[in-house]
């Protein structure tokens, strides 16, 4: 039997959580929506076609057992019948998007592993989508971009097989600088900041969701704009900037602060890819707060996510994941997610294959977002094909946020525009930076 890391306090949180949630919006099921076009498959071949593929995805065949330290996790004999489902909708892409947003809160059954498939047909006279949702304690972003390439990347089309799971990999040598600087890191953004703890204004268990698409050259223009700086800067300063904007007008406490974000830092080792439970360590950044202009923004939220690039600081994290003591990692979890401290999550996601089932080909991926009890916000960018697609879970608490992914997107045309602008293409972006196909409305 193949071993695995034991679940961690991170996994058992996230389980954990949605128990205390007052509605199902805010369950932690994460996924994504792969929109295809052609002839609706038969469900039976795509229940066969995903069985073949299952016995190198151990995240997909085992589940989350127990608690605290009694927990593991457990083999399990998969029924395709059980994860493999249909769903015919109605025509357009708002029914659709309401099929997705039904079955995401769906509760898991116990004793099963957590992901589901879901053929959804009849929005679009000649195409379907694929819907697969998993529960986040089981797996993690870098799971999902696992799963995915697995059942729909070019090898799978193709008949090929997965390859082997790798060698464990020698867990690297921790330098005390390293160890001091990281734990530095950590405890300068441990502090309680309340900017979204508002007596008048509550958070809530409720969830709008909202998906917007962008092209992916946009964001290259941005960061060559701001001299080379990563995408992923990029992405944040917009956000940074678009959250900054509907608060100055909606929500003063987060008007002028530093805004804290919590970045999911992946530590995942090669021969970990399909293993289940998370390996990220979620870590706060604190982006600049108030209105200064974009080139400045881009600058100092670049300079604050230096440090979660470095190779020692994401060892150290990996240490504190799998080498502290299991109570020591649950005290830290609980102090982290505590009320004060909680606060909107931004996660980043690049497919490396172009994904297909059959002659089918996928044309667009929608990322699924999760948003726990107590955080206002969560965001998640993936990269597909040329294409970023944004997911954004807002609290419905939270006045007029639902303009949040239109600021975000005004805020990326603002910083590519210094750089290379991407060619129109139709339902992108016209050449004045005018959305054609702008994101669905907040539901």
């Amino acid at each position: 039997m193949q071993a695995f890391l034991p679940p961690s306090a991170a996994d058992l949180f996230l389980r954990d959580v949605e128990q205390r949630a007052e509605h199902p919006d805010a369950a932690s099921t994460i996924g994504a929506v792969l929109h295809l076009s052609g002839a609706v498959p038969e469900l039976l071949a795509l229940r066969e076609y995903v069985a073949a593929r299952l016995s190198r995805l151990p995240c997909m065949t085992h589940f989350l057992h127990g608690d605290g330290r009694r927990a593991r996790w457990v083999p399990a004999v998969v029924d395709p019948a059980r994860h493999v489902a249909a769903r015919r909708v109605a025509r357009g892409p708002e029914a659709l998007e309401a099929a997705v947003q039904d079955l995401v809160c769906v509760p898991w059954p116990e004793g099963v592993p957590a992901w589901r498939l879901v053929l959804l047909h009849g929005h679009v006279p000649d195409g379907f989508a694929l819907l697969y949702l998993t529960h986040h304690a089981v797996q993690d972003g870098g799971t999902i971009r696992v799963v995915l390439e697995a059942l729909f990347g070019p090898d799978a089309a193709a008949g090929r097989p997965a390859p082997l799971p790798r060698a464990p990999a020698a867990e690297p040598r921790l330098r005390l600088r390293q160890v001091w600087r990281s734990a530095v890191v950590l405890l300068r953004h441990a502090r309680k900041h309340h900017v979204w703890t508002s007596p008048v204004q509550p958070l809530s268990s409720r969830r709008r969701t909202a998906w917007i698409q962008v092209p992916a050259a946009l964001l290259k223009a941005g960061a060559r704009a701001g001299g080379g700086v990563s995408v992923n800067d990029v992405y944040l300063t917009a956000l940074g900037h678009a959250v900054a904007r509907w608060a100055s007008t909606a929500w003063p406490r987060a008007a002028r602060a530093a805004i804290p974000v919590m970045i999911p830092v992946s530590v995942r080792t090669a021969d970990e890819e399909a293993a289940p439970g998370n390996r990220l360590f979620l870590t706060r950044v604190d982006l600049p707060g108030g209105l200064p202009p974009l080139d400045e923004r881009l600058a100092r939220t670049s300079a604050v996510t230096a440090a979660l690039k470095l190779p020692g600081h994401r060892a150290v994290l990996r240490a504190a994941l799998t080498r502290l003591p299991a109570g020591l990692l649950g005290r830290l979890v609980a102090v982290s997610t505590a009320p004060g401290r909680l606060t909107l999550a931004a996660s980043f996601l690049v497919l490396r294959e172009r994904l297909r089932y059959g002659d089918a080909v996928v044309g667009r991926v929608d990322p699924v977002m999760c948003c726990p009890p107590g955080a206002p916000l969560a965001v998640v960018m993936l990269v597909h094909a040329g294409e970023a697609s944004l997911c954004f879970r807002i609290d419905r608490a939270l006045p007029g946020a639902d303009s949040l992914p239109g600021l975000w997107r005004q805020a990326l045309e603002g910083l590519s525009a210094a750089g290379d602008r991407p060619t129109d293409s139709p339902g992108t972006v016209t050449a004045a930076g005018a959305a054609t196909a702008p994101g669905r409305a907040a539901r």
